[in-house]
């Protein structure tokens, strides 16, 4: 396979049953590459790291439902440079902020089709240090894709960012300079449901809190418009 460090991790539930209640996948991005297409240009994900992570989490879920078919799962995966999604016009920013164009691939090798397919909640990456969003495609143009083994239908992964956490990388852009900040995930094992927030240099408070899954399912928040014109996730 492609790249170095592709692996994924399972936690699983304090309950004697000891079932799988979130697996976590990591994935080389690689690095910058030379180009005439796009500069700074980047590789991308390689076809044969997608078809490990689609054998790998079909193989995953058949054991789960041969073992404990009624207990909730969520996925989550994690690479350092984003996606090519990640800069797409038509994203929706749920929460955070996109403070910098974000830096990835030139070359859509279609991973986050993959991750759709099978029901991944969320895409964590780093890279372009001062964004901090999580952001969904438009609800209009959700695209589902069947589970294999299962009648449910899973939308679009959300799209996150870390955000700057260390000293020693940039936490400023086009002369601004930000609070360090890192992305706390928290996952109710019990329910299935799945949360995300940043912690803030020098602050306890939870800042852009949003519901990324709910039941083992991806959550897709339905948008209401406030006197502002700002969107509302509920």
């Amino acid at each position: 396979m492609d790249g170095i460090g592709n692996y994924y991790l399972q936690v699983f539930s304090q309950s004697a049953s000891q079932a799988a209640v979130l697996t976590i996948y990591l994935l080389d991005s690689h690095g910058q590459i030379p180009s005439k297409v796009k500069d700074p240009d980047y590789e991308w994900t390689k076809q044969s790291q997608i078809d490990w992570f689609l054998d790998t989490s079909q193989e995953l879920r058949k054991e789960r439902q041969e073992r404990h078919p009624q207990k909730p799962h969520t996925s989550l995966a994690f690479m350092h440079i984003p996606l090519p999604e990640y800069a797409d016009s038509d994203l929706a920013i749920r929460a955070g902020h996109r403070r910098e164009p974000t830096e990835g691939p030139s070359f859509n090798s279609h991973f986050y089709d993959a991750l759709a397919k099978e029901g991944v909640a969320a895409v964590g990456c780093g890279h372009d240090h001062v964004n901090d969003f999580c952001a969904k495609k438009p609800q209009n143009q959700e695209q589902h894709h069947h589970i294999q083994g299962s009648n449910a239908l899973q939308p679009r992964p959300w799209l996150c960012y870390g955000g700057c956490s260390g000293f020693g990388g940039y936490c400023s852009y086009d002369g601004k300079r930000y609070h360090r900040r890192a992305r706390v995930w928290e996952l109710d094992t019990g329910a299935g449901s799945m949360k995300t927030w940043t912690r803030v240099e020098y602050s306890g408070d939870r800042n852009d809190e949003v519901v990324l899954a709910k039941d083992g399912v991806v959550h897709t928040p339905v948008m209401d418009e406030d006197t502002t014109g700002m969107s509302i996730a509920v």
